[in-house]
């Protein structure tokens, strides 16, 4: 009988290693697991990047030899699950994955049976509960830092001109630093006129390299002045407080640089360098089929002097594309995207659904913004009633009032936005199957950041090129759901929405198929998802002029 094989995985984040998960302590576990199970290690690997998804270099290299052993390893082994991973979904999959390539994923200190159906509730537990620990963790030091940041006490990296140290009663502090001086020489320099790109020159012979970016922030951080800002957060509004630490510069010399740099901002009229060119639409939405790297685009001169547009891959340098062959044939598969007579009748039944299902979700929302509204006014008036009994103080009172009324404010604007929103809604979808009927012509008459935002939302995966022909992992799915309606009516063959378009198998065999015509129902449908499809997809190519007036004049 041939003898168990397996590959070991440790895997450990910065946060980790301070709570004791280190990768020797893991590798010792693994090894001495294997060595009494008589089971031959093949491999070990070591990760040190986070498992909120299997984008993990070391596990990425993992996979790649799994592929090329398959059926050869009989186990991967980790110490618990979240050393696998920390979403559900994702290990579902990364499990169903290799255990095709003859691999069973084991944790060994948390051991599941997959062949009981009832084990998934169980990896489901192991999954979610460090995911629930870190939730909670991360809010406990989120509200921790608001709270130090309205006492005026900053806890977080130093900016330059600051250096982190503690107070007296040993609580985090920031001092003025040996760089604090460059701070205070840009801002009188601004002040005498001189330019933020002098400034950053006269510092860097100085020793001090500052960013373009950076010396601009610089110049705008109230911090500099002794205040910090606190950003809003609910229903709290963003404020400045004065902070503990001490000033660089005064808030006179401040607020004069704002005044400047102010004006300079209105009288710039320098022309903003556009990376949009119209020859290359799919420049930074098309990936390279040989390392998975996105792939830019850029013009190539002739030895004629004519110039040609290709699509590259900056990465390996081994994807080249021309950009006219790729272009027609994305405008072709969009052409290929046509509905028959069939297809457009039960599109017009999913509007009336959609529209009757979103109005009553409408109204009860505007029921729900109507009674706060109501209800704030009423804490408004209770506050004037306290005050002007005496029951309050002027300070709390103002504050209290101008919070509430912030928030009065804020749910009217909602209300409204909802009420507009709702009969934009209704446009975008009543008119929708005359856009979906004819989507090569407006992405051809579209702008090129429009054509992005259309295909973006009809390819949500990676889009790859093949000769003359695009492989995806999948379409949108509402425009996929209402495709395979047609094929169902037999107007085009089974799982093929165009020639120049491949998707992997996978979501072929796998993705939605709608019932005949005649038994057509509503209740499977994702109203949800449907709605944000039309939304995305809509909003790309509404905003030209040629879809308004054909809004306007249809």
């Amino acid at each position: 009988m041939m003898k168990k094989t397996a590959v070991i995985m440790s895997r450990v984040s910065s946060d980790d290693q301070v709570r004791g998960y280190s990768l020797d302590v893991q590798f010792e576990q693994l090894t001495k697991h294997c060595q009494r199970h008589d089971i031959d290690i093949l491999k070990h690997y070591r990760e040190d990047h986070s498992a909120k998804n299997f984008n993990r270099p070391e596990f990425q290299i993992f996979l790649e030899y799994a592929k090329r052993h398959k059926n050869q390893i009989d186990y991967l082994f980790i110490t618990t699950w979240d050393r696998f991973s920390r979403n559900m979904t994702d290990a579902n999959l990364m499990l169903r994955t290799l255990r095709a390539l003859g691999i069973e994923v084991q944790a060994i200190e948390q051991p599941i049976d997959f062949s009981i159906p009832e084990s998934k509730a169980m990896l489901a537990i192991y999954l979610v509960f460090p995911e629930i620990d870190n939730d909670r963790r991360s809010l406990k030091i989120r509200g921790g830092i608001r709270g130090s940041l309205k006492a005026g006490r900053w806890c977080r990296q130093a900016p330059i001109g600051y250096k982190n140290t503690r107070d007296d009663e040993n609580k985090p502090i920031i001092i003025p630093s040996e760089k604090a001086k460059h701070i205070q020489y840009a801002y009188n320099e601004i002040i005498k006129g001189k330019s933020q790109a002098d400034i950053r020159k006269d510092i860097k012979e100085k020793g001090v390299i500052i960013s373009r970016n950076n010396i601009s922030l610089i110049l705008k951080n109230p911090m500099y002045m002794g205040k910090i800002v606190v950003p809003a957060k609910d229903d709290e509004p963003k404020v400045l407080v004065e902070g503990l630490h001490e000033a660089i510069i005064s808030e006179e010399t401040f607020y004069q640089v704002q005044n400047i740099l102010n004006k300079r901002k209105r009288k710039s009229n320098r022309p903003v360098y556009n990376s949009l060119r119209e020859e290359l639409p799919l420049r930074g939405l098309i990936y390279c089929s040989n390392c998975n790297g996105k792939m830019t685009g850029s013009p190539s001169r002739s030895q004629n002097g004519k110039q040609y547009f290709y699509y590259h891959c900056n990465h390996c340098k081994k994807d080249r594309i021309s950009a006219i062959n790729a272009n027609k044939t994305i405008e072709s598969i969009l052409d290929d995207f046509k509905f028959s007579k069939g297809a457009e009748t039960i599109y017009e039944m999913m509007v009336q659904k959609l529209l009757s299902g979103n109005e009553q979700q409408v109204a009860i929302k505007r029921k729900k913004l109507n009674a706060e509204i109501v209800q704030t006014r009423k804490r408004l008036e209770k506050l004037q009633d306290l005050y002007i009994d005496g029951k309050m103080e002027i300070d709390a009172y103002t504050e209290t009032y101008d919070r509430y009324s912030l928030k009065r404010e804020s749910l009217k604007l909602e209300l409204k936005s909802l009420q507009t929103g709702n009969s934009q809604y209704r446009i975008w979808l009543n008119k929708g199957v005359h856009l979906l009927k004819n989507l090569k012509e407006y992405y051809k008459k579209s702008s090129v950041k429009q054509k992005q935002m259309l295909l973006s939302s009809i390819f949500p995966e990676n889009l790859f090129f093949e000769g003359n022909e695009c492989r995806t992992a999948r379409i949108n799915d509402v425009l996929r759901f209402i495709l395979q309606i047609d094929n169902t009516l037999g107007h085009k063959k089974r799982g093929q929405f165009s020639t120049k378009l491949k998707l992997s198998s996978r979501v072929e065999k796998g993705g939605i198929t709608p019932p005949p015509i005649v038994r057509f129902n509503f209740y499977w449908l994702n109203s949800e998802l449907t709605r944000i499809f039309f939304i995305r997809t809509f909003q790309a190519i509404f905003t030209s002029p040629l879809t308004q007036r054909s809004i306007q004049y249809s």
